[in-house]
């Protein structure tokens, strides 16, 4: 859960940043093009996360257990940001 919380925060992060500086610089039109990258470099890295997460499928028990506990927040997260990156694709490119 620790990775995923901060896969996220810090791609909000990096978000708001770009954004600031963007905005600062004059070039507020790159935005609708920085916006969809948030979501697909959320869900990029959640299925990063999951390939690492089916490694633990082949430990003990305890492993397991871990793998689906951690698999049971993941494809959630991965299934709302390729949500998030598909609708800021189609409304923003």
């Amino acid at each position: 859960m620790i990775p995923a919380f901060v896969l996220v925060t810090g791609v909000l992060v990096i978000l708001v940043i770009g954004a600031a500086v963007l905005a600062w610089m004059g070039m507020a039109n790159v935005l609708t093009s920085l916006v969809p990258l948030a979501p697909w470099l959320v869900m990029v890295g959640t299925i990063l996360l999951i390939l690492s997460e089916l490694l633990l499928f082949f430990g003990e028990k305890e492993d397991r257990q871990d793998a689906w506990r951690d698999l049971s927040y993941l494809l959630p997260t991965l299934i709302v940001s390729a949500i998030l990156w598909y609708l800021a694709q189609w409304f923003l490119w």
